[in-house]
């Protein structure tokens, strides 16, 4: 039933949970995760010009 279980930090998955990726390698989508989800997104700048 293990609800109250806390989950392991380590991931079986060959699925990134974030945007669905797939790779070979448990470790690999683990890399994947930290490089790729650790960092908060850029948000673009409004505007058109080279002096915005």
């Amino acid at each position: 039933m293990d609800l109250f279980k806390k989950k392991s930090k380590t991931t079986t998955d060959l699925v990134c949970k974030i945007c669905g990726m797939k790779f070979s390698d448990p470790e690999r989508t683990m890399r994947h995760m930290i490089r790729a989800h650790s960092k908060p997104q850029k948000k673009k700048r409004m505007g058109s010009g080279k002096y915005n």
